[in-house]
């Protein structure tokens, strides 16, 4: 980050006015760029100039904070007591003009960008104080909206569309997705042979294991060691940006494949080690016929077995909830104080991270927007050493930036966050407005937005989530019988 130094006459002059007469620079400020909107001036553009103005604005009025390289005065900066910094870092962690990907999908970024234009909260009054001219006319908001393709009206859809369900599979894929489905309730990926994808990622539990931590194979003490962070959902999660709370995994592949070399989780803890699961499901003569039938001569090996895996979870997705219901048209899908909740979440922008069909999954985001999330979400005594996207990048700057996980059933996934230690979903709700969101909420906003969560809750094999039982998912093999 830059600083740069000004004159004495420049830094005198802006004392006085920052001092002085601060609340009247933003009002000026305001009045002055307000100017009449002027509709002939861009809809006679051609697209390419349409895109060459926006650009020149953004440019213009946002890189100075949401830039990769922002320049902060340092005059400034002191006199107004570290304010513009202050607006510069969290720019930074909001919101990068230059998006990067391994982040950001690039449709997060467009409904932030959305979300600004249409709430024209954006800069703060305090930031127009000491930049006078930097605030969105509605010009500029026209251009920028017609330049990225965004609705110049207040249009919820842009942040949250109905789940489709997984596509018919031809008969080849269906093959590869039972074989998934067998390996995803096979014990035998780990040193013990009694854990399975499923001990973690019930289906009946919402493809959560309802944990704090999950339990994998003993240690040396012989009880379960347990994993670092809660286990998140299997449901939902094939077009996420990655996998795991930090993204480890750039694929439903590379996540399967995590596990059984994890020594906590299932026990194995080098690559060679596939060989040795590898022998373990040769013996089974059903499996051979089927993956040969699947992978012809590719046989089973690490690259087979997580193919599989990762085919059956992209079949996992859960269409049908009330709320897709209620988006598709059907007023009377979801009440009234689920509808007054979702559009609650609407106004805080929580649609913004939770968007998409997934309503979440497409960003890392920072659990300590405006207050920090640990020190409400943990007990005193909680002790825990994930700090999300840093652990797998070790950049210093994605320190507690956590995959943003989907809400598609979350009334089923307790308890909650990273640390699993949030059993009510209520309380969640109360702690993310406390954290991600400045403006001040009711006890009932609380409630009708729990309530709207509630209504996310989707089917899977025809029935309800909340209504599955084991014998609506589990293979027959692995079916415990019942006494």
């Amino acid at each position: 980050m830059k600083f740069q130094r000004t004159s004495p006459l420049f830094y005198g002059t802006v004392l006085l006015g920052v001092c002085g007469v601060g609340a009247v620079v933003a009002a000026l400020s305001i009045l002055l760029t307000a100017n009449t909107d002027d509709v002939k001036l861009y809809t006679q553009m051609t697209p390419e100039q349409v895109k060459q103005e926006a650009d020149a604005i953004i440019q213009a009025k946002c890189a100075n904070c949401h830039g990769t390289n922002p320049t902060v005065n340092s005059d400034l900066n002191h006199l107004s007591f570290g304010l513009l910094q202050k607006h510069v870092d969290g720019a930074q962690r909001s919101w990068l003009i230059e998006g990067d990907t391994s982040l950001r999908k690039k449709a997060v970024d467009l409904l932030k960008l959305y979300r600004t234009l249409s709430k024209q909260h954006m800069p703060p009054t305090s930031y127009t104080m000491v930049h006078w001219g930097s605030r969105l006319t509605p010009y500029d908001a026209k251009v920028i909206a017609k330049a990225y393709g965004l609705p110049d009206d207040k249009n919820t859809n842009v942040f949250v569309v109905p789940i489709d369900p997984a596509p018919t599979p031809s008969a080849d894929q269906l093959a590869k997705i039972e074989l998934g489905k067998l390996l995803y309730y096979d014990p035998r990926l780990s040193t013990t042979n009694e854990i399975s994808c499923a001990s973690c990622h019930d289906l009946t539990k919402g493809g959560t294991d309802n944990k704090p931590k999950s339990e994998g194979v003993p240690g040396a003490d012989g009880k379960p060691q347990l994993g670092g962070v809660n286990a998140p959902t299997v449901f939902n999660t094939a077009n996420h940006i990655c996998q795991f709370w930090d993204g480890r995994a750039a694929n439903l592949k590379e996540q399967a494949g995590g596990p059984p070399l994890n020594p906590v989780e299932m026990g194995y803890a080098k690559p060679e080690d596939w060989d040795d699961i590898s022998a373990k499901l040769a013996q089974d003569q059903d499996l051979v016929m089927r993956f040969a039938a699947v992978f012809g001569d590719r046989g089973i090996t690490a690259d087979t077995i997580t193919e599989a895996i990762a085919a059956f979870e992209e079949t996992l997705v859960t269409p049908d909830s009330p709320f897709d219901l209620y988006l598709n048209g059907d007023e009377n899908a979801i009440t009234p104080d689920q509808k007054a909740g979702w559009e609650t979440f609407l106004a805080h922008g929580c649609a913004t991270c939770h968007s998409g069909a997934a309503m979440g999954g497409g960003s890392f985001e920072y659990i300590n927007t405006f207050s920090d999330l640990r020190s409400q979400a943990a007990p005193a005594d909680y002790q825990e050493g994930a700090f999300g996207r840093m652990d797998f990048t070790k950049d210093g700057k994605h320190k507690d930036m956590f995959r943003v996980p989907t809400l598609r059933n979350v009334a089923l996934t307790a308890p909650y966050f990273h640390t699993g230690s949030v059993d009510k979903l209520e309380d969640a709700v109360r702690i993310m407005f406390a954290t991600q969101s400045a403006t001040p909420v009711t006890d009932k906003d609380i409630t009708q937005v729990t309530e709207f969560l509630k209504s996310l809750t989707g089917r899977y094999n025809g029935k309800s989530l909340d209504e599955l039982t084991p014998e609506d998912v589990t293979p027959a093999k692995y079916l415990t019988p019942k006494p």
